[in-house]
């Protein structure tokens, strides 16, 4: 009897040590828990884009095209256009339009002067047409109008020529122009040497611009 009392002893000892322990590990598991449901800091990054619009600026400028087009004149343009657009601005070429001489895409410049001839001003003589540039027909007013025309092998026709390609021929500006222009309507030219007959141009004259005359 006696032993049988110091095993329930026993047993109720071991039980109580077991409810002890496990309320120990309740307890302290509960304070962990707590330090961890502390509620957590979210940190947000704000992100900017920054959009960088470039603005492009064009520059504008006038040129001025002449001869064998449908609407010779002044026109806007930019760095960016080509002697082709301004011939387009202009409505295109004449029937009789020469190209041959004139570079169609180089870039304009400020103030450009662009002069289309017709065939029949311009020789059939192979050595002369070889010898035209690119851009012979070009004049800038960076270039006094008495050296462009002198370095211009383009030969112009006296008896069909307008006004503004009779200008340049080196030596002739507006008035004697007009004068060849006058003379012409009443008389035709059929040497070149008759344009010695017009007021105001002698030998000295002539013999500088035979060269870039014909009949």
């Amino acid at each position: 009897m006696f032993i049988k009392n110091h095993i329930k002893l026993f047993l109720v000892g071991i039980c109580l040590v077991i409810i002890a322990v496990g309320s120990f590990l309740t307890f302290y598991l509960f304070l962990n828990d707590k330090d961890t449901d502390e509620p957590g800091i979210i940190s947000y990054v704000e992100t900017t884009t920054t959009v960088s619009i470039t603005t492009v600026t064009e520059n504008f400028f006038y040129v001025d095209i002449k001869g064998c087009v449908v609407n010779p004149g002044v026109y806007q343009v930019t760095e960016n256009n080509i002697v082709k657009d301004v011939i387009d601005m202009a409505g295109g070429l004449k029937k009789n339009a020469y190209t041959n001489n004139i570079n169609l895409s180089m870039k304009v410049k400020p103030e450009m002067v662009i002069i289309v001839y017709n065939k029949n001003e311009v020789t059939s003589n192979s050595s002369t047409i070889k010898n035209v540039t690119n851009d012979a027909s070009i004049v800038t007013t960076t270039t006094s109008s008495k050296s462009s025309k002198s370095e211009s092998n383009v030969v112009v026709n006296i008896n069909t020529a307008s006004l503004e390609e009779l200008q340049t021929i080196p030596g002739i500006g507006e008035g004697k122009a007009k004068k060849i222009i006058e003379y012409r309507n009443d008389n035709k030219f059929n040497t070149i040497e008759d344009i010695k007959n017009v007021s105001g141009i002698g030998d000295s004259l002539f013999e500088q611009i035979k060269n870039h005359i014909t009949v």
